[in-house]
């Protein structure tokens, strides 16, 4: 027996807005958006994991290293914390982004735990899965309630479970690991915490201390969750920030010395030899132009 589908306005609307978990801002659920011209967005530095579902059409983002990977409709790809990133959507494209820190279930926080084994054999692209069904029809019940103004906690809490039990049961682990790459780690709760707060410290000690776990066991844990010393991370972390700061065009010397707390211009050019094996004016051309090429 077919069904004709309906469509059906939020009941009650007045008692739904004046609940006292109604959202006015999402700081921790689902957005849709839907581009009524071209437009550019992005963050240069998320405080949060994003999950984009792409859900008309071609939309281009650059996150990181990445530049300018084009996503088409029905893909699903995630911007991790701490990323800087930025989209470029043609008018009438449609984009939903869940906005989370990590799984609040248990299960699904062990889910991606288990799978840190499948990402050490992986190479990390930037590549997108499908959506497809049954995420399909779940994605066009969330939309059709966020529309509706049903924007409550309950809502996007009850959501965000449903949809890692989905992607639990009816994906294979190798596409899950291939979406969520970035953030598994056989500690989500302490990669997070390290993703969270490192670019608030200046230096491991201060990042030890709002821990609170013991000097040992933080290095032991950090070296078994990213796979080298924290130190090697830190300089790696800070080395990538420097060439995401040089890639903006216009960008200031000055400035980039300012905003990443280097005590001098002289000490800033010293570490740049000693790092990139260039002086800042080089590195900054060197950075331009491959921004160019990509």
């Amino acid at each position: 027996m077919k069904t004709k589908h309906m469509e059906s306005e939020l009941l009650y609307i007045e008692e739904h807005l004046s609940c006292q978990n109604y959202m006015t801002a999402i700081e921790t659920g689902f957005k849709f958006i839907e581009f009524t011209e071209d437009a550019e967005f992005g963050e240069d530095h998320t405080n949060k994991n994003y999950l984009l579902f792409f859900l008309k059409g071609d939309i281009t983002i650059s996150y990181n290293q990445f530049r300018d990977k084009s996503f088409q409709t029905g893909d699903m790809v995630l911007i991790p914390r701490s990323s800087l990133f930025k989209g470029v959507a043609p008018k009438d494209s449609k984009l939903l982004l869940m906005f989370f820190d990590i799984p609040e279930n248990n299960c699904d926080k062990l889910l991606l735990q288990s799978l840190s084994n499948i990402c050490e054999n992986m190479e990390y692209l930037f590549e997108p899965i499908r959506i497809r069904y049954p995420l399909t029809p779940f994605l066009e019940v969330l939309i059709h309630c966020i529309r509706n103004g049903m924007n409550c906690l309950h809502l996007h809490t009850l959501m965000q479970q449903e949809l890692f039990f989905l992607l639990r049961g009816f994906y294979e682990k190798k596409d899950i690991a291939t979406l969520f790459y970035p953030i598994i780690g056989k500690s989500i709760d302490f990669k997070d915490f390290i993703m969270n707060n490192y670019t608030k410290v200046n230096n491991i000690e201060k990042l030890i201390s709002l821990s609170n776990l013991g000097r040992s066991y933080f290095f032991a844990r950090f070296n078994e969750v990213f796979g080298m010393t924290a130190k090697q991370w830190m300089l790696k972390q800070r080395n990538q920030l420097i060439l995401k700061k040089l890639t903006k065009p216009g960008v200031c010397i000055k400035d980039v010395i300012e905003e990443l707390g280097f005590e001098s211009q002289g000490y800033f050019g010293r570490y740049c030899k000693q790092h990139f094996g260039c002086t800042p004016k080089q590195l900054i051309k060197r950075c331009q132009a491959n921004n160019e090429t990509n």
